[in-house]
């Protein structure tokens, strides 16, 4: 039997609630059910309920939320997720138990929920795992291309790019050229072979 998860998703945009629902339920390892926050005093009365241990937020619903605040009032117990839909500040981002991004897929999204239901003071970690796009990103920064030739050969923008770029900053803790290619050997992304020196 799968373990099962209640949680509430609090948003403003009704594509992101319907989306990020959808995207749990095809979770497999955990069986997880969403509500619907409409209002912040809908939010926090649904996350007092005691079956409730999970809420997905952005950092702007009911103008700014405030983790902080919002666990005084429905409890410490329970895991507070950042829903990215752009860069949040990292005073903010501390904040949260984890964030999760429009832009992560499936397998994405899910390992970062199974690490935070198994080990929710490890979800933030710089250890966070790479999404396969990030992979593809850090392999090609690694073997020497600027962001205009990323963004031409995997078809995105150069902004898009530089979001991933930081994104990846931010999860691995590196911020040099070197760091990265070390951590890319280290990893099995690259070889040392395909390197410019």
């Amino acid at each position: 039997m799968k373990p099962s998860i209640h949680t509430v998703i609090a948003s403003s945009a009704p594509i992101i609630n319907s989306g990020l629902a959808v995207t749990l339920q095809r979770i497999s390892e955990v069986r997880i059910t969403s509500a619907e926050a409409i209002s912040y005093q809908d939010l926090v009365e649904k996350c007092r309920r005691p079956e409730v241990r999970m809420v997905f937020v952005t950092p702007s619903f009911g103008g700014i939320f405030n983790p902080t605040l919002f666990r005084k009032e429905v409890g410490e117990e329970i895991i507070i997720v950042g829903i990215e839909v752009g860069p949040i500040p990292p005073d903010t981002r501390n904040l949260f138990d984890a964030t999760v991004s429009v832009i992560d897929d499936s397998g994405t999204l899910s390992s970062k929920i199974i690490n935070l239901i198994s080990n929710p003071e490890e979800s933030q970690k710089p250890k966070d795992q790479l999404s396969q796009r990030e992979k593809e990103i850090v392999t090609l920064v690694v073997k020497g291309l600027t962001n205009k030739e990323i963004a031409e050969r995997l078809f995105l923008s150069v902004h898009t790019v530089i979001t991933h770029r930081r994104n990846i900053a931010r999860k691995l803790e590196i911020h040099s050229a070197t760091g990265l290619t070390i951590y890319a050997i280290v990893n099995h992304l690259v070889d040392i072979s395909e390197i410019k020196m």
